[in-house]
Order: structure tokens, then sequence, then C-alpha cells
């Protein structure tokens, strides 16, 4: 009896269950496409004003209003037109502005970020916070594509505007894909223009994300044998870099290594962040001068020009010497013996390489380089990257001949 009044019971759950799993199986595959579109998300700058040691360090700072903040209690404001300080339930620093004056004015206070290069889909996401209940203020978001100033962004125009009056953070999204901005470098300006009934806005987590990562790494190869030859460069004491439109014309961060085994006469780097299809215009300088009597060109003379083309990723030409060549560097087979694990990593990472690499260089999406180590034949590497903040890093290799290639190494 038992079985008999089960039967029919089973039947109807199984039909139940069959449905429910059909549900669960196209929510699940919901799931997990959403999963891998947000694992597709390239994290290629970002700024949480945790770092109090370099408080707006390569920021501009603009307070165009000069007003007197009411009240004491942000003294700070009335010498600068941000500044970061804890805010929010979770006690995180985040960079506050005011708007409440005495006597009363309109604020225009600005903050602007460094350069970020962006592709084809370019996010930003950022959170905002009222401090003081009862108040709003209204902020804009600028995008300069010329220079980082207030007359940069001001010259294409707020790309959007918001207001806040929550107590508690909000996280917002401008998404900048199909607009004009894609494949370019950006500057974000963020101006805080409230004009009355405001007090105090905190901005957070700025954020910007890719899609999907295009960007290719260039590298720059000189050759200084002439100028070694007719004593105009000492390889023990004279340094050559490359300054041009990616790095503003200052070359002091993109210093040359000499390529090893060339006997001093080669230098060479190699530096990410560029797109097919880019053009570039730079000079190589000895010892990070523009003095006319050993830079490139001088008195005034055209820059070295470079058109990136797919596959054709490396610039080599000797000092001063007007013909530049191009070629591609396809991926050796060394760096399919390359093994990094895990990836993503969170604290520790360890990287397996052929006995002929000799050298690997960790460096940012934007070029920053953050670590070069030696490589001891075969010898895996073991890399502390606990303190690396979330997004993409690239790691390139080299053997005594040069450059061998590049990975990807993500943190989360």
């Amino acid at each position: 009896m038992l079985i008999n009044i089960l039967q029919p019971i089973s039947i109807a759950s199984g039909f139940h269950f069959n449905y429910m799993m059909r549900k669960f199986s196209i929510a699940l595959l919901f799931i997990l496409l959403s999963a891998g579109a947000l694992r597709a998300q390239q994290v290629i700058y970002s700024q949480a004003f945790e770092n109090t040691a370099n408080l707006f360090q390569d920021y501009v700072l603009s307070n165009l209003d000069k007003g007197d903040p009411a009240g004491a209690d942000f003294d700070t404001l009335k010498t600068v037109p941000w500044y970061v300080t804890t805010a929010g339930a979770a006690g995180n620093h985040a960079a506050v502005g005011t708007s409440n004056y005495d006597p009363a004015t309109a604020a225009d206070d600005w903050f602007i970020t460094p350069a970020i290069r962006v592709g084809q889909s370019p996010k930003i996401t950022w959170k905002s916070l009222q401090l003081t209940a009862g108040t709003t203020d209204t902020y804009q978001v600028y995008i300069s594509t010329s220079e980082q100033s207030v007359a940069g962004c001001l010259f294409n125009g707020p790309a959007s505007s918001f207001t806040s009056g929550s107590a508690a953070f909000v996280s917002n999204t401008l998404d900048l894909t199909n607009t004009p901005f894609v494949n370019n470098t950006i500057f974000i300006g963020f101006r805080l223009n409230t004009t009355s009934g405001g007090d105090k806005l905190a901005i957070d987590d700025i954020t910007v994300t890719e899609l999907a990562t295009q960007f290719k790494s260039l590298t720059f190869t000189v050759n200084m044998s002439k100028y070694i030859a007719d004593s105009l460069f000492n390889p023990s004491k004279d340094t050559v870099d490359v300054a041009g439109t990616f790095n503003n014309f200052e070359g002091t961060r993109n210093i040359l290594s000499v390529v090893p085994g060339t006997d001093s006469s080669q230098y060479s780097i190699t530096i990410p962040g560029f797109l097919d299809a880019d053009r570039l215009e730079f000079k190589f300088r000895i010892n990070s001068t523009w003095n006319d009597s050993i830079v490139e060109f001088p008195y005034g003379q055209p820059n070295r020009v470079w058109n990136i083309e797919p596959g054709k990723y490396t610039y080599t030409c000797f000092y001063n010497d007007e013909m530049g060549t191009t070629f591609g560097i396809p991926e050796t087979e060394l760096m399919s013996h390359v093994n990094i694990y895990p990836n993503p990593a969170q604290t520790n990472v360890t990287v397996e390489t052929p006995a002929n690499i000799s050298r690997m260089i960790l460096v940012s999406l934007t070029g920053s380089k953050i670590l070069t180590t030696g490589i001891q034949s075969g010898n895996a590497v073991n890399m502390d990257v606990s303190s690396l903040s979330e997004g993409a890093y690239i790691l390139l290799f080299y053997t005594s001949q040069g450059f061998a290639g590049s990975k990807k190494l993500i943190i989360n």
C-alpha cells in the first residue's frame, strides 16, 4: 500500500523535478555566461585612495571657486579642493570635497586622474557618498583626450552629471563604449559644482575596466655603437631613454637597458599599453636631456614616427639615424614552456621558465615597471604579489639575445 500511495506522487514529483531542473539549467547557464563576462573584464586603472603615503600622486587638483568652507571640521579644504580622509560606515579612505562655503558661493573643485590608456570598450565605475544627512551635492565627470588639465576636460564638455544625496556609498557607472574616447589616452576629471544646498561629497574606488584587452607590448631597440665609437656615449655612466607621445615626452620613465651579449652597444625596452593602428612620435635621448648637442634630430628636426601594424611590434635603429625598421615578434617556442601558476593569483605566483630565459620583468598595463629579476638556468621564480592591486599585469621574458615574449598575469 505504501508503494501504491507513493507511485503517483513520484510521477508528479518527477515531472516537477524535471521542470525545475530545466529552469535551474537555464539559470545556471545564465550565471555561467554572466560569470564569463565578468571574468572578461580587465582592470586597467584603479584608485582606492588607501595608499595614504602617496595621496593624489600624479593627479591634478584645481580649486577654482576659492571659497572658504563653513565650520571648522574640515579646515583642510580651505587650502585644497579635495583631500583624502575616512568616509562611510567601513571607514575606508575616500576623496572628500565641500560645497558649503561662508560666504556662500558655487562650488568648482576638480581632481583629474593621470593618463589612462583605454581600448574599445572602457567602463568607469566609482562610488559616491554624501557625508552630511539632508544635503545634496551635484558633480560632473569629464573626459579629456588632450591634456591633464581643466581646460582639456572643458574642451569636450561633461561626459555625464550626477547627484549625490545618499548617506551610504552608491555605485556609479559611465560606459564609454561607442564614444569618441575609445582607443585613446584619457584623463578623467571629477568636478564638484554644487550651486547651493550641499555640504561634503566623498568619491572612492575609481576603476576603469575593459571588456577584453587589445593592448600590445612594443619593443624599442637602439644601437649606440656609432656614438660609443665617437666618445659621445659612455656605457659605464650614460643612459638612453625613449620619449614620445605615449609618455608625454618624459623619457625618464622609460630608460632602456643593455641587451645582453651586445658589449653595451644595443639598448632595449619593452613597453605595454598600445593598440594596432596607433601612431607614435618619439625620439631617443642620452641622459634624459633635450640638449641639442646629444639628442636625436636636434634643433627642431621632426620626431621618429611609428605606425603600429598587426604583428609588427619592434622598432630597431641606430641612434640619430633616420632609418628605423619594424618587424614582428613571433612567440618563440621558449614561451610555450613558460608556466605561471596560479593565474589568476591573490598572494603568491610561481613562474617556471626554460633554461634559455635569463631575465623577467613585471609591468603594469600602463608601462610602470614593478619588478625585475634575473633567472638562473631552469629555476622557478616565486613572487609575492599580495601588495599589488587587482587587475591585469604583464610578465616580459628575455634571453641573452633579447626579448622572447610576454605572458599576462591576473591579480584578483
